[in-house]
């Protein structure tokens, strides 16, 4: 095969590849069979951004008849004035101008609007290398461990690893090879974003292009002069939400949203930045934007991690449990009633009492291990 059939070939299989994985991103995500959605909650109750690379992840949950919560997120259609804001597919809300308004959303008849106010759009935003570079590097791979945050880094140009040192990182972006991955004077001629965007051979491939969020934020942290600020207020801790939820059946998704608090007592939406892992993949699986995959009936543990800090939450794939009905069993004292509520929540029957000669072997095997 010549190389022009080959790469007309290739050419032709990304083509299908790409088709094939829009046409699986589009997948509607219907409710567990049989279900009737009772009602909608949005969270948050209210948006406010504040600044041009400010954003905030919606997440709508679904209270059916049955009394279980579904994510619905992705189900909604979303609107909101084109000139103060725009959505996603996946519920992000990021600024566009100036204003006051509402997101309103429609999720299977049900109807309901989320009070946006954006300000500061006007205004130039003084990006700072701690808060708002090293997320992004981070969330780019940049420094992971299979790349430059290797021991070796790669190709000469070595970062920490998952960013514990800004002060190295930023001596190695600016003053390794005579500071040639920086041009400030024409920020995007700068080796930082022609290597990820594509415009010069990169081995890590094409993760960012100009109009992306983190291109922009990297671009204008270049023209203000790559400045480096070790003052700036320092993530305190980081809360995951649902802390603890269930899904229906295998296949259905979950969206989690992860905010930071900082020393000085803000708080910020870091969901798009945050990494989201499940303890057990067999069960469950977590895409890059923190959306929850459930793969077979069971439980996992989310590990939340962002900045050094970390968070938890439980998830539970129900299955399918047609016909369950809990059989109220007696209670004898308090342990009786947290393994009950645990059982009822996964849909379990209590085991019968046993009988004495069945305690006894349970117990010889206990204590001999």
């Amino acid at each position: 095969m010549n190389r022009s059939i080959r790469k007309h070939t290739i050419i032709a299989l990304a083509c299908m590849a790409f088709a094939t994985c829009s046409a699986f991103a589009q997948t509607p995500e219907p409710l567990p069979p049989g279900a009737k959605l009772k009602s909608v909650e949005a969270r948050p109750e209210r948006i406010d951004l504040k600044h041009a690379f400010d954003y905030r992840q919606v997440l709508l949950t679904g209270v059916l008849e049955s009394g279980e919560r579904v994510d619905v997120t992705r189900l909604a259609e979303f609107k909101a004035p084109a000139s103060l804001a725009k959505v996603s597919p996946r519920g992000q809300v990021r600024p566009a101008g100036d204003g006051g308004g509402k997101l309103e959303f429609s999720v299977l008849g049900k109807t309901g609007a989320i009070p946006v106010q954006v300000s500061g759009q006007k205004d130039k935003y003084a990006v700072s290398f701690v808060r708002d570079v090293m997320p992004t590097l981070s969330k780019m791979g940049c420094n992971a461990g299979t790349c430059h945050g290797s021991a070796q880094g790669k190709n000469g140009f070595q970062l920490s690893l998952r960013g514990y040192d800004p002060q190295m990182d930023h001596r190695a972006l600016v003053d390794d090879i005579a500071g040639r991955r920086f041009n400030r004077a024409a920020p995007d001629r700068s080796l930082m974003l022609m290597k990820p965007s594509g415009a010069v051979a990169h081995i890590g491939s094409v993760i960012t292009q100009p109009g992306d969020p983190y291109y922009e934020l990297l671009k204008l942290w270049i023209g203000e002069g790559a400045k480096l600020d070790l003052d700036t207020p320092r993530v305190k801790s980081i809360e995951v939400y649902p802390p603890s939820t269930g899904v229906p059946l295998p296949g259905m998704k979950q969206q989690m949203t992860v905010w930071a608090t900082y020393s000085d007592g803000t708080k910020r939406d870091v969901s798009a930045e945050a990494f989201i892992q499940s303890s057990n993949i067999e069960v469950a699986t977590v895409d890059a934007q923190s959306v929850v995959t459930a793969v077979r009936r069971g439980e996992t543990a989310l590990l939340a991690r962002y900045e050094g800090n970390y968070a938890a939450a439980t998830l539970i794939i129900m299955g399918d449990r047609t016909g369950f009905a809990w059989n109220n069993p007696p209670e004898f004292n308090w342990i009786d009633k947290l393994v009950y509520d645990k059982l009822r929540t996964v849909k379990v029957l209590p085991a019968d009492l046993s009988g004495d000669s069945d305690f006894i072997r349970r117990l010889h095997l206990d204590l001999t291990g």
